[in-house]
């Protein structure tokens, strides 16, 4: 047994939100109160860790993320681009690439801004412009939010992508074509850059499953104790998840998100996470939560809104139609699944909300999450407050951040502006929002929680330029049980995680300093001291 004394401990259990010390045995936590209450435990053998006054906090969950797809991107030893590089920058940082590393056998890339190529309205970059660069291995780049690709003649070819291919679902997963033919133009939108990137040489078990485990080791020296990988379409993922779980290298919960496939029915779909489930999930691997995407992304103009885009004037549907957005639904609750949906435009948000509202009497235990919320419809905010007992917004601070003000006002217009991310008015309401980085759809430095804590709490403050209204952004102490009780239910896994309470697993942090007194400004330089994960220190 180890007694954990002389702390400053923030548990996230409203019966008891602060206390002195912890008594911890066989990974469990046996006590949690006053320093005077531990000397029940002191009889026995045990060992006495002195906190010396710093702050615990519980483990943090990372609510949203591709953990795996981002070791399939590390596998391949993924360049950086930036979001604001222009064609013929990306093009002259590829060459120079190539130069630097002339025995490559492929170049994968990630994080160009469509809107910033400098291309004329409603075009897209070709096959043609990166065979400038190479046409003797693959490149594979993804754009900023990982959902459209750009790929040479070569990627194509070795993912077999020509005239021939049908596009996985017509209007929504597509390889552009050139206008009144069939030939693939090199830009692919949605899932079939997932696709065309599962050909590439570096995707495979070992490699994918080493490079995993390298970024799993940053999430627990960030603190965390748990994350939500959202999916992805990688041909080695599960595995690689698996050989960790094997090998008692996965130091944290591990829940991984099946995709549904928008070309299968409903059932077809459930019949498939059956199998992964059966096949992957066990001990602290949960393969337990069915994916769907309503829609795509502002930036690549595939969001979906109830009006069209101001700039543009382009209309986009949601992905699901009403009718099969509710059937897959209540297919996955039926199925004993939760319900993880990305909604990014107003459209889809509203399909989605309606949708859990038509099941909501459904396995109402069974959470339903709706991830990453930008734009609400206007009836947004009161639905999702008829529905917080098993409704949850996940969400990333980061992206209400002042370098998206000017292209999302843009294609949004006024109005729909300040209906960006309304975390405050859903939290002050009673609804449980969870936080997430969603990387590799973001900046490697907003992985760490405590940035993303600050973007919540410095966007109450109308001078800081993030997006409107400030009564959206939330406090510190909102954001701490966003990443930790909050989206422990999300999960599902509150029974055992996500606040310091008698019973549950021992899974906590030990920081450099008190978030809670500290100046906002100094929450984002917070220190991870250590890590522990059912009761082990993995910090």
């Amino acid at each position: 047994m180890v007694i954990y004394g002389n702390g400053n401990i923030y548990t996230c259990d409203d019966s008891i939100p602060h206390a002195e010390a912890m008594a911890v045995s066989q990974g469990k936590i046996l006590h949690i109160g006053t320093e005077h209450e531990m000397e029940r435990y002191r009889n026995g053998k045990y060992e006495y860790v002195d906190l010396g006054g710093k702050t615990v906090l519980p483990g943090f969950i990372e609510s949203h993320a591709h953990p795996a797809s981002f070791g399939f991107m590390n596998a391949g030893n993924m360049i950086a681009i930036d979001a604001k590089a222009s064609k013929e920058e990306i093009l002259l940082q590829l060459k120079e690439y190539l130069e630097e590393h002339p025995d490559a056998t492929q170049i994968l890339g990630q994080g160009y801004g469509l809107a910033h190529l400098g291309l004329p309205e409603g075009e897209t970059p070709t096959a043609s412009d990166l065979d400038k660069i190479a046409t003797h291995i693959p490149i594979v780049l993804y754009d900023e939010g990982c959902h459209s690709g750009w790929v040479n003649s070569m990627a194509l070819s070795m993912a077999h992508v020509d005239e021939n291919t049908p596009d996985p679902l017509p209007g929504v997963h597509v390889y552009v074509r050139y206008p009144g033919t069939r030939k693939p133009t090199g830009y692919l939108r949605e899932n079939t850059v997932h696709l065309v990137a599962n050909a590439l040489p570096s995707n495979t078990i070992p490699q994918v499953a080493s490079h995993l485990e390298t970024v799993l080791k940053n999430y627990t020296d960030l603190g965390f104790t748990g994350v939500v990988d959202a999916g992805d379409l990688h041909s080695t993922t599960y595995e690689a998840v698996k050989q960790l779980r094997d090998r008692d290298k996965l130091n944290l919960y591990y829940q991984k998100a099946y995709w549904a496939d928008q070309s299968l029915t409903a059932d077809e779909n459930i019949s498939r996470l059956q199998k992964l489930d059966r096949q992957y999930s066990g001990k602290n691997f949960y393969c337990n939560s069915y994916k769907m995407f309503m829609d795509g992304t502002l930036e690549a103009e595939t969001a979906s809104l109830l009006e069209p885009y101001s700039h543009s004037g382009k209309a986009v549907e949601p992905f699901f139609s009403k009718e099969n957005c509710t059937a897959h639904v209540a297919a996955a609750l039926k199925a004993g699944y939760s319900v993880h949906v990305h909604a990014i435009g107003d459209k889809g948000q509203q399909y989605i909300l309606d949708a859990f509202s038509d099941t909501r009497d459904i396995n109402p235990c069974l959470p339903r999450i709706i991830a990453h919320n930008q734009v609400f419809e206007p009836e947004g905010v009161a639905k999702y407050i008829s529905m917080k007992s098993n409704l949850f917004c996940q969400t990333t601070p980061s992206w209400a951040g002042p370098d998206a003000v000017k292209e999302t006002l843009t294609k949004l217009g006024k109005e729909r502006f300040s209906r960006q991310y309304l975390w405050g008015q859903l939290a002050s309401a009673g609804v449980q929002v969870t936080f997430g980085s969603d990387y590799p759809a973001n900046l490697p430095e907003e992985i760490n929680p405590f940035r993303q804590l600050w973007h919540a709490a410095i966007r109450t403050d109308s001078l800081a330029g993030y997006f409107p209204p400030c009564d959206a952004g939330l406090t510190v102490q909102e954001g701490v049980k966003a990443y930790t009780i909050h989206a422990a239910r999300q999960m599902g896994l509150s029974d055992i995680t996500g606040s310091l309470k008698a019973g549950k697993n021992a899974d906590f942090i030990i920081i450099d300093r008190d978030i809670f007194t500290c100046k906002p400004e100094d929450v984002k330089n917070t220190k991870v001291l250590n890590t522990y994960f059912q009761g082990r220190k993995i910090k």
